[in-house]
């Protein structure tokens, strides 16, 4: 699971969006550089503290807290790409998601 969070959530998704909002902020003038080395530098504090806060080590209740600040961070930074480029964030979705997704934690505890 930790692979799946870290890389497909984090390392695909996360970080793309960060670089479009990096991009959108600076007209698309700034490359955030291979990988997303870029990104810190790109990025206010508070998204970049916020992004490093998803980065945790092995302990289960530190990764669910993790997966709640990714999702976070997610919808923060969806939100506002998605108004720049015209689309609408499916907050219902959202909605529905985390209740799913409490529920899988509730059964974990």
């Amino acid at each position: 699971m930790k692979v799946i969070f870290d890389y497909e959530l984090k390392y695909l998704l996360v970080r793309r969006l960060l670089e479009w909002r990096i991009e959108i902020d600076c007209h698309w003038s700034f490359k955030p550089g291979f990988f997303g080395r870029g990104l810190e530098k790109g990025s206010d504090a508070g998204t970049w503290a916020q992004f490093e806060a998803t980065y945790v080590g092995p302990e289960r209740e530190d990764n669910w807290r993790a997966l709640f600040e990714t999702i976070e961070l997610f919808r923060r930074v969806a939100i506002d790409v998605g108004r720049a480029l015209g689309y609408d964030y499916p907050h219902a979705m959202d909605e529905q998601m985390m209740t799913y997704l409490q529920q899988i934690r509730d059964l974990d505890s």
